[in-house]
């Protein structure tokens, strides 16, 4: 299922986090790990900016970069020691972190990109607008973001579900995935927004409680497909509530170790209008978040 995985490292303070979490994923699956540190490319302008760069200046450039890369296949190599007995190549690349990191997710053919976020504060701001979030946005392939400390143990899961087709497919990916992890109980939140038909009222009908009833019979195949997979699963249904909200509201009573959503890969102004339930839930998540994408 999960054959191979793309772990970015910045060599922040969040890298041994991710590396942690890496192996503790990649041990359930016998995945083979691809390291990837991106550097980004010296900015250079001499002065007047109409001057050409003279080979003094090209050479030093490319000394400093030939420094970098030297540093970074040294941290590499012992992050792949700390990866062991799984299988670890290293890759260093220059340029935006975000654009290169979807390019060698597509090109290497990954089944899940595991990179670092930070829990809070001015630092998660910029780190989550700059790279995380941009490889959400316009990743194919499952991303799990780690939140300020290592994904260890799986015993207790949130997936947020919409009854929608995506929604469909993440208990679907939930149910297997998961079932690769002892003793795991998985909770399936759902969010009901209010509806507001006064002439229902007015007639006596309980719209919701028909809506919920069906709901429930409709999740009850995926509760037996979690249970087959033998993995514990129960439905939680909350009302009134916006979306997101409603999911960190829950996230923050209960005790889980992870947090699953589906992003739909909303685009331009659709995003923009109607927001992205995924990502906010990413941007205010104390614990790691796994964002499901289509396949």
């Amino acid at each position: 299922m999960i054959k191979k995985i793309l772990t970015p490292v910045d060599f922040s303070d969040i890298t041994q986090a991710v590396i942690d979490t890496t192996k503790f994923i990649g041990t359930r699956f016998n995945s083979e790990v691809y390291l990837l540190h991106v550097i980004s490319p010296l900015i250079y302008l001499s002065a007047p900016e109409t001057m050409v760069l003279d080979v003094i200046d090209t050479q030093t450039i490319e000394e400093i970069e030939n420094a970098k890369k030297e540093e970074a296949y040294n941290v590499l190599t012992q992050l792949k020691e700390l990866l062991k007995p799984l299988k670890a190549y290293e890759i260093i690349d220059f340029g935006n972190p975000a654009d290169v990191i979807v390019e060698k997710e597509e090109e290497l053919k990954v089944d899940l990109v595991i990179l670092g976020g930070h829990q809070k504060g001015l630092l998660e701001k910029i780190l989550l607008g700059s790279t995380s979030e941009a490889v959400v946005k316009h990743s194919k392939k499952p991303v799990l973001v780690v939140k300020g400390k290592p994904l260890t143990q799986l015993k207790k899961v949130l997936i947020a579900y919409d009854f929608s087709q995506i929604g469909d497919e993440l208990l679907k990916y939930a149910s297997e995935f998961l079932s690769k992890f002892e003793n795991i109980e998985a909770d399936i939140v759902h969010i009901e927004e209010e509806i507001e038909l006064p002439i229902l009222k007015k007639l006596g009908i309980n719209l919701l409680k028909q809506i919920r009833e069906k709901k429930v019979d409709y999740l009850d195949k995926y509760i037996e497909l979690f249970q087959q997979k033998g993995v514990k699963a129960q439905p939680i249904f909350i009302e009134e509530r916006e979306p997101a909200e409603g999911i960190l509201e829950i996230l923050n009573k209960g005790n889980y170790d992870m947090v699953m959503v589906a992003n739909k890969g909303l685009s331009g102004l659709k995003r923009i209008l109607i927001g992205s339930v995924s990502l906010e839930i990413l941007r205010k998540s104390h614990i790691s978040v796994f964002v499901f994408k289509h396949s």
